[in-house]
């Protein structure tokens, strides 16, 4: 069984890289780099939000502020390492091309049945990004087993290709501070997490996973402010018609200084027929976020947020959810992560949810790291009562 899901994964990245003819890595923005400086996603990513490829900027700042550093590396200056294929093959500079591999092993306790423990294959894409002056363009294929379905290409129960994000787009200045895209797109929401499974993250439906939408956006990157709006026209990736969402998503960030930045966030949707409910749902989420780093090596996000449901004959549902998060880099390269989340999705007697992570993670060496979360969980379900549920997640991440 696991070497046909092998076989089938390696077939699958075969057709991906067709398009673009090498396969190559995809790296997501991680949130806590405001430790350094770096308020924005645009800086080190082709695409605003931190989704997809990395710049050549952004990969000389992975290997110099990312990962460890080990007795005789060079000091000061990034090593070739970071770049393409381990800098094997260089690229033109119009051309970026991007991708990665995440394997997890997962271990889930629910309340009242018994452990559950597979192997997931949570990511396995290729992408490329092309620049041709104020011209932009960007897309992924990669190859789900389970899953992403709201991102798939193909129709079976399993076993899919998928394309989380492909867009096009034009810089409308020299300095591509404003950028409009139309394509399928990352909701611009809230905190840009790599943990998509966060309460937060899955009631305002805004993960990395499969939750992006196709429309159009205009992002904005400047020194202190960033901002991102998007009309969106739905997901053309799932049919019918009838359970594509249609509204507008959009945030809008400050950083007074360069350690401390705090949004607003907003989105509004409306489906004929929502995909979890199967009624007319006119779906909002408004919410605030924030991030700070008090101390050197130390940052916090937090972000609350304000659901509110219409759902047809089933009346109205108004809710939370939010996260606090503290990130400690012990030293550079290896991460803490301790976060606590509550949730409540506004049933009646519905009791809240709430969550402890603990979390830890090693940029152990070029393009690779190792992740390992535990979480417990007490979920509060529509009518009252709860149940407990608590995971061991353990991860490996590479990239080329």
């Amino acid at each position: 069984m696991r070497w046909s899901r092998v076989a089938k994964w390696m077939a699958s990245i075969a057709l991906g890289l067709l398009p673009i003819l090498l396969w190559a890595p995809n790296a997501n923005a991680y949130a806590w780099m405001i430790r350094h400086g770096y308020t924005g996603c645009a800086t080190c990513h082709d695409d605003p939000s931190g989704a997809g490829v990395l710049s050549d900027y952004g990969r000389a700042q992975g290997e110099l502020l990312l990962r460890s550093r080990y007795p005789g590396e060079a000091t000061g200056e990034a090593s070739p390492l970071g770049g393409f294929l381990w800098g094997a093959v260089p690229l033109p500079d119009a051309l970026h091309l991007g991708g990665g591999v995440r394997e997890a092993w997962m271990s889930l306790k629910m309340e009242g049945a018994p452990v559950q423990q597979q192997w997931i294959t949570m990511q396995a894409d290729v992408s490329a990004s092309l620049k041709l002056q104020r011209f932009r363009a960007e897309g992924t294929i990669g190859y789900a087993p389970v899953g992403a379905l709201a991102a798939s290409l193909t129709r079976a129960p399993s076993d899919n290709l998928v394309s989380r994000d492909h867009w096009i787009g034009y810089a409308l200045d020299e300095d591509s501070a404003w950028l409009l895209r139309a394509g399928r797109i990352a909701l611009p929401f809230g905190i840009r997490n790599i943990e998509h499974d966060l309460f937060a993250r899955g009631i305002t439906r805004t993960d990395i996973n499969d939750t992006q939408q196709y429309g159009a956006a205009l992002s904005m990157s400047q020194e202190k402010l960033r901002g991102e709006l998007m009309a969106i026209a739905g997901n053309y990736q799932v049919r019918p018609d009838a359970y594509r969402e249609r509204g507008y998503s959009g945030y809008l960030e400050f950083a007074p200084t360069n350690t401390l930045a705090m949004g607003v966030s907003s989105l509004f949707t409306r489906a004929e027929k929502d995909i979890k409910y199967g009624v007319t749902n006119y779906r909002q989420a408004h919410g605030l976020f924030v991030r700070s780093v008090p101390l050197a090596n130390v940052v916090i996000m937090a972000e609350g947020d304000w659901v509110y449901q219409s759902l047809q004959w089933q009346g109205h549902r108004g809710g939370y959810a939010g996260f606090v998060q503290v990130d400690w880099e012990l030293v550079q390269g290896v991460h803490v992560m301790g976060t606590g989340e509550m949730m409540n999705g506004g049933a009646a007697g519905e009791p809240p949810s709430v969550g402890g992570w603990f979390s830890s993670v090693w940029f152990f060496a070029p393009h690779a790291d190792i992740r390992l979360d535990e979480v417990y969980q007490v979920l509060g379900s529509p009518g009252g009562g709860t149940s407990t549920a608590a995971t061991l997640l353990a991860q490996i991440h590479a990239y080329l």
